[in-house]
């Protein structure tokens, strides 16, 4: 058993007004650990930029918009074990160009980001990380892309992000993603589905699917949360796995059940239970993301329940 820190952030943001409806922005934002006392600063969403009638650019340490087409709107439970990208986008990573390659569930260094203003409901990010570790063979990059449309009940968005050289000269990664969500009444229905493909040299390949149906319905001061999640097993000519994804031609698929309730002492403090399990097949190895189990082999299948308290200030 554990007693751990779901999720505990603390930030700094602040903004000044230029005139003729154009604003300079910064924030940052840093990890706490409640359950240790540790953390560390400015590891989290940081940036400085403007925002005008043309939309908003900033540079700085930011989630990939690839990242904003399930994470936010359609995954009840986010982050922490419990959450879909365990599965979807092969497991979470901060870093550079080239770091944690498996990983399209990204906090970027270096990235440089634009995003249009809302136009009757749609909007769009791209966003592009500087090349800044070039090495004598390579010249990773990463560039994503992000469109939403918002009204009303109605969610629905489509990412693309782009790896070149992660894996080694002449390799290109890609990711691409389709989320949805529909609201009926005190219930919201919600659904993503996901192809990564790797190079991980110029002559193999290895791909995959992946795709969640998930549910929200609020009772009272309560909400009743459920995921399943699906990842299809691998395809390709590569010579073994990807992070969690299996060898191809190898029993390489797995599955995740989520189920959660939260109760709402207030606008800003919820109590919680949730169960999460992970199903691997036997070349798979998805671990629970935010709170991994350490030593996880090819084929286990890790589960958690977990008891919280959620405040916002």
């Amino acid at each position: 058993n554990r007693l751990s820190n779901d999720l505990s952030v603390l930030g700094f943001k602040g903004v000044e007004d230029l005139g003729d409806g154009l604003q300079a922005f910064f924030q940052i934002e840093s990890n706490v650990l409640v359950d240790t006392g540790g953390g560390s600063f400015a590891d989290r969403n940081d940036a400085v930029g403007l925002r005008g009638p043309f939309g908003e650019i900033f540079a700085g340490h930011w989630e990939s918009p690839y990242r904003f087409v399930s994470v936010y709107a359609v995954d009840p439970f986010t982050a922490g074990i419990f959450a879909s990208n365990s599965i979807m986008g092969n497991g979470f990573a901060v870093g550079g160009n080239g770091a944690a390659p498996a990983s399209f569930d990204r906090r970027q260094n270096n990235l440089l980001q634009y995003s249009t203003p809302l136009m009757k409901g749609f909007s769009a990010r791209v966003a592009y990380s500087a090349k800044e570790e070039r090495t004598a063979t390579t010249n990773p990059g990463l560039w994503a892309a992000l469109m939403t449309y918002e009204n009303g009940p109605l969610y629905l968005a489509y990412g693309h992000e782009q790896h070149s050289e992660y894996f080694g000269p002449g390799t290109t990664d890609t990711g691409d993603k389709i989320g949805a969500a529909y609201s009926i009444g005190a219930t919201r229905f919600r659904f993503a589905w996901e192809r990564l493909r790797y190079e991980p040299t110029a002559q193999t390949n290895l791909s995959r699917d992946a795709w969640q149906l998930a549910a929200t319905h609020n009772i009272g001061q309560g909400q009743l949360r459920a995921s399943f999640v699906k990842a299809g097993r691998s395809k390709g000519n590569a010579a073994s796995g990807i992070g969690g994804i299996g060898k191809p031609g190898t029993e390489s698929g797995a599955h995740q059940v989520s189920l959660g309730y939260g109760y709402y002492l207030s606008k800003r403090t919820e109590l919680w239970a949730a169960y999460t399990k992970i199903s691997n097949e036997k070349t798979a190895s998805y671990n629970l993301s935010g709170n991994a189990v350490p030593g996880l082999a090819q084929g286990q299948s890790p589960s958690g329940f977990g008891l919280g308290i959620t405040h916002k200030f």
